[in-house]
Order: C-alpha cells, then sequence, then structure tokens
C-alpha cells in the first residue's frame, strides 16, 4: 500500500443528491446510517471510498479528496510541513480504522497522508481495475516543477515526462521498484500543467468504466457539466472530464484492454 492512492472520498453539501447522481452513474450503493454524516462507497462487493456531509460553514466548495497510504503519518506531516507543504487538518486517530491528516502540496493541491489500523489492506492490486472502481490520479498543478521535487521528497515518486504530442507533455509519477502485473513500470499518477482558464492546483480522480461515452452521456442527463468530451489516448484508453452536479470534479477511464 505504500505511496499509493488506496482511497478517495468526496466532501458534499448535499449527501442525498450525490448518493443519487453517482448511484446511478456508476451504480455504486451505499451504506446508510443517519446519525453519521460518512457514507461508504461500493462498487460490487469491493469498498472503495466514501461520502461526506459537509458541515454548511465549510469554506471549500464541494471536492474529492484522495488518500495516500504511508508508514507513519506523524513523520509524513512533518516532512511535508518541511518541504513547504501545508496541513489543513492535523494527524487524527480512528480508533481500530486507521490514522489521516489532511494536507497539501506547495501548489495548493490537497491530499490525506493515510495508514489503516486493519491488516490485509496493504496488497498491491493485480490485474486491470474493476468497472467503477478507482483506476487513476492526476496533478493539474500551477507549477509542475515544484509540485513534481515536493513529491520526490515525501514519497519518492520520480518525475518522467511522455510527449502525448500537439506539443503536450504529460508526467507520469513513477514509483521506483514497484512494477505493474505486466511488468511495466508502476506510476501513483500523473501530472500537468493546469490551464490557463484553471489557475489553481488539484488531484483529480479517474473511475475505470466499460463505456466512457455511455456513461459521460448518462452523467450529463443527470447534472454533471462534461468539461473534456470522451477522447481517445493510444494504448491507454478513451477518457472524459466531469463535474459533478455540485461542481466536483471526477474523470472517467475507458481502459485499453
Amino acid at each position: 500500500m505504500k505511496h499509493r492512492f488506496v482511497w478517495h472520498d468526496l466532501g458534499t453539501k448535499d449527501l442525498d443528491g450525490s448518493k443519487r447522481f453517482y448511484g446511478e452513474v456508476f451504480n455504486w450503493t451505499f451504506d446508510t446510517n443517519e446519525n453519521d454524516p460518512y457514507s461508504h462507497i461500493s462498487a460490487g462487493d469491493q469498498m472503495i471510498g466514501g461520502l461526506r456531509q459537509m458541515d454548511a460553514n465549510e469554506p471549500q466548495p464541494p471536492c474529492w479528496l484522495g488518500y495516500i497510504g504511508v508508514d507513519d503519518v506523524a513523520a509524513t506531516v512533518a516532512s511535508i510541513v518541511s518541504a513547504g507543504g501545508q496541513v489543513h487538518m492535523p494527524t487524527m486517530v480512528m480508533e481500530n480504522v486507521g490514522t489521516f491528516a489532511v494536507t497539501a502540496d506547495p501548489t495548493g493541491a490537497a491530499f490525506a497522508p493515510w495508514k489503516s489500523a486493519r491488516p490485509g489492506e496493504d496488497v498491491e492490486p493485480v490485474g486491470m481495475p474493476k468497472p467503477f472502481t478507482f483506476c487513476w490520479d492526476e496533478l493539474m498543478t500551477t507549477d509542475p516543477a515544484a509540485a513534481g521535487a515536493f513529491y520526490q521528497t515525501i514519497f519518492g515518486w520520480a518525475s518522467r515526462p511522455v510527449d502525448m504530442g500537439g506539443g503536450m507533455i504529460y508526467t507520469l509519477l513513477d514509483r521506483p521498484g514497484v512494477k505493474t502485473p505486466r511488468g511495466d513500470q508502476a506510476s501513483a499518477g500523473g501530472m500537468m500543467k493546469s490551464p490557463p482558464e484553471v489557475p489553481y492546483s488539484f488531484w483529480l480522480p479517474y473511475v475505470a468504466v466499460d463505456d466512457c461515452d455511455r456513461v459521460s452521456e448518462r452523467a450529463g442527463r443527470l447534472g454533471a457539466t462534461i468539461t473534456v468530451t470522451p477522447s481517445d489516448i493510444p494504448g491507454v484508453g478513451r477518457f472524459a472530464c466531469w463535474l459533478d452536479p455540485q461542481q466536483a470534479a471526477i474523470a472517467v477511464l475507458q481502459p485499453t484492454m
């Protein structure tokens, strides 16, 4: 589990509305507890994340938050501060569940270092991602050089630029010494410079789907804004980017088999 994304949750100001949207789009199911503002997300029989009802006074807009597995949350937070990052929520221990904090890199993109208290959650995934599970994380950043240096310091991720054609450079964030089930270099995610019309930094989670066009059309009918229409990435798959009905950014990927 070390130094890879292991969990995602959505801070939402309309918990029931988010459940309806994502349940219809991805066929996700949710546990229910009227006294708990947090609902776990399941894709089939696999628990993959959560939805959190935000307090009305929280200043930030609804957004997804990715959790990165670490050996020691407090030590990681100290390293984040030393490297110029920010702490939005200090280290918190949830008994019999895990320890986490909410932090941000020097360019402002938020993420959560996480250490599970439950055995068996540190196993590397094998095979292709199952439909409607999270499959990739992409950093849109105002300063790729600063962000790349930060994540290499904190997590050891090595930046590997890839020419996508048309003058576009995409940077893979490699996990040294870790291979995919096919024997390729494993990456924790990718990184690219934020476009001029998006002058801030954020992590964008991707959900694996079996039909990018069909799922994107369904999302649009249910109130999502399609910010990047379904497009092909040679050798990778077909993807699209959305804003959900509360304007939280999310993307989908139909992987090449």
